[in-house]
């Protein structure tokens, strides 16, 4: 009967697929959708009459191979049947009540679940046995074995238990909380910086997740807020679906399925959308520790000031001179939002919570520093502060103030007004090494230049860096600072250092003198403390000077946006920095981040690349072929005498 009527396989399938397009494609569309069930439903109950009929009436030969049919047609008749009570007419059909609505899904979800097995594990064999059929003659001359209709269809239903054992495994470990990750994506682990911020929390971080049962970013936020709460015993995770629990999504104000929410207290709230879907999800969820990382800041201090200095040739002010070094200034435009320099620094501080504003002559920087200010950057500074500025500057650092300076090599500024505050000065002439340097894509004297060190100390403003082991940071024609008389009440530490043997080009040639150059290690990163501070910093201390706070570092273009995004060390030492001189040492530590960082190449490597791929790979892959294929000639030449002799 399979060999006569193999129709009759495709009018059950066309009957599913009717009645799925039904339920699923079409059910918004008023009559169509409830014609296309029914239909499909007709199909498949004829489909399974016509089968029984021929069962009963298969010779004996053939009635093997008919009950193999029978048996799956019946099957998948009885898992539509099943999927009526996972529905809401199946469920008033049934005259059932429900208390809550979390029984009443989990109850339609039982159905659907069961129906949905049995559907795969009846029509997969079905299949398995048409196509055995069909391969046993042509039009029905040969007989098929009825023994191999079986061993197919016996295959086909071991490959539907495979694959839902795996659905099924796939659950438990979810439950379990046990999870493995082969793939090149993964979710972002709780950095340091993160636990050390929970960990200081005066109460728990409340965690509300508002998505489905079953949902596969859910499960990834559940991987990092499980881990987070294992370290720090002071996460409470809340799991919602706004659907169902109303009174929590009106709690939190969940506007959409695949919000997290964090909360402090009653009132304190912070959300982050991620999404349902990993595919769109998977952006936020690679950098998941550091969305949550600006979150508990907002929810622990309120945001405060960052002042950077403009007006003398800074790099994060576009309207600064368009000479650095002999070479045009990296930034120049107009003041718009998506053109202002600096953009990897100024997102960084958002991300620490800290709010971004200019600040010259212009805007009040001769009289004072505002009073708001959590800090003030000073960032490659090419020409001298007018006296009213250093004056500022100088009260800002009195009050209790901090300051983060990057001097550049070449530059007219020095620190001669703050010699009361800085006992040393910046050493103009570039640090060079021989080796410790990166290389360009044309070698040169001056790369050398471009110089590498892992050199530091264990002080909090470059403890990140410190634990990265063998990992160096990158500084482009960097100075260097060199000590004067000690100044009374100042702690002074260099935390940063050139690699051994570096020297400084006195005379610009990227050559080593012996004659006037001497080799040593070079000090390029200086952090200054007025000492017995208690203060929290801000201008408002009692004491003068309490809480005063400062980091210089020899080199400005460590701040442009290609060298953070290239080497993340740099960036890290700056937030390093910013949380030291905002007296936040307990939050100091690494945000995870499993964000892709962009490879980039020279259009010469890129070309390289380009006929690498498009004619390297297949040639490859034809050599391989050819080299089997001349050792299975070869190995067939060496057979054949021996065939002969024997």
């Amino acid at each position: 009967m399979g060999v006569k009527r193999p129709w009759l396989t495709w009018v059950l399938v066309g009957g599913l697929v009717t009645v799925f397009a039904g339920a699923r494609v079409f059910n918004a569309v008023a009559v169509l959708d409830t014609a296309l069930v029914v239909a499909g439903l007709a199909a498949v109950g004829v489909a399974k009459a016509l089968r029984f009929v021929a069962w009963r009436g298969a010779a004996k030969e053939t009635r093997g191979m008919e009950a193999v049919f029978m048996l799956g047609y019946a099957g998948c008749a009885l898992a539509l049947v099943g999927f009526v009570p996972a529905t809401e007419f199946g469920v008033n059909l049934l005259g059932l009540e429900f208390e809550a609505a979390r029984p009443e899904l989990r109850f339609k979800r039982f159905f659907l679940v069961s129906s949905l097995i049995l559907l795969v594990c009846s029509l997969l064999p079905v299949l398995a046995a048409q196509w055995a059929v069909s391969k046993g003659g042509s039009a029905g001359a040969a007989r098929v074995d009825t023994l191999r209709v079986r061993h197919t269809a016996g295959g086909a239903l071991s490959t539907a238990l495979l694959a839902l054992s795996l659905i099924f495994i796939g659950y438990i470990t979810t439950e379990f909380n046990r999870s493995a990750d082969f793939s090149y994506f993964k979710t972002a682990t709780p950095g340091e910086s993160v636990r050390q911020i929970v960990l200081n929390m005066d109460g728990p971080l409340r965690v509300a997740l508002f998505y489905p049962d079953v949902n596969e970013v859910k499960d990834e936020l559940l991987v990092y807020l499980n881990e987070l709460e294992r370290v720090t015993g002071k996460v409470v995770i809340e799991e919602y679906d706004r659907f169902v629990d109303i009174e929590a999504a009106t709690e939190w104000r969940a506007g959409a399925e695949g919000e997290v929410f964090l909360g402090r207290g009653d009132s304190a709230r912070e959300s982050i959308f991620v999404g349902l879907d990993m595919a769109t999800a998977d952006g936020t969820l690679r950098v998941l520790d550091r969305r949550i990382h600006e979150k508990l800041l907002l929810l622990n201090r309120e945001r405060r000031v960052v002042y950077l200095t403009t007006g003398h040739g800074e790099l994060n002010d576009p309207l600064a001179g368009t000479e650095l070094g002999g070479e045009p200034r990296p930034y120049r435009g107009e003041l718009s939002g998506d053109q202002l320099p600096l953009q990897t620094l100024r997102a960084d501080l958002r991300v620490l919570n800290y709010q971004v504003q200019d600040l010259g002559l212009v805007g009040g920087l001769g009289d004072e520093v505002p009073g708001d200010a959590a800090m003030l950057m000073i960032i490659g500074p090419q020409r001298p502060f007018h006296e009213s500025e250093i004056a500022a500057v100088r009260r800002y650092l009195d009050g209790g103030g901090s300051v983060l300076m990057a001097l550049e090599a070449g530059s007219q500024f020095t620190l001669d007004g703050l010699r009361d505050h800085f006992p040393f000065d910046f050493q103009p002439a570039m640090t060079l090494h021989d080796q410790f340097h990166l290389r360009s894509q044309r070698p040169s004297p001056a790369d050398r230049r471009l110089i590498v060190t892992n050199r530091f100390t264990t002080h909090p403003s470059v403890r990140t860096a410190g634990r990265q082991s063998g990992l160096g940071m990158h500084f482009v024609g960097a100075g260097s600072f060199a000590w004067r008389d000690s100044i009374p009440g100042i702690v002074t530490e260099a935390v940063i250092e050139s690699a051994l043997d570096s020297y400084a080009d006195l005379n610009g040639n990227f050559t080593f003198d012996e004659d006037s150059e001497e080799r040593g290690s070079y000090v390029l990163g200086v952090a200054v403390e007025r000492e017995g501070t208690a203060g929290m910093g801000g201008t408002g201390s009692d004491a003068a000077g309490a809480g005063m706070r400062a980091l210089l570092l020899a080199d400005a273009e460590i701040f442009l946006d290609q060298m953070q995004v290239i080497w993340p060390l740099n960036g890290d030492v700056i937030e390093d920095a910013v949380r030291w001189l905002d007296q936040e040492e307990a939050f100091i530590g690494g945000i995870v981040s499993e964000e892709d960082v962009p490879v980039l190449h020279t259009r010469a490597e890129n070309v390289v690349w380009f006929y690498a791929i498009i004619f390297g790979a297949p040639a490859a892959l034809l050599a391989l072929g050819l080299g089997l294929l001349y050792a299975r000639s070869r190995q067939r030449a060496a057979d054949e005498p021996e065939a002969r002799t024997s």
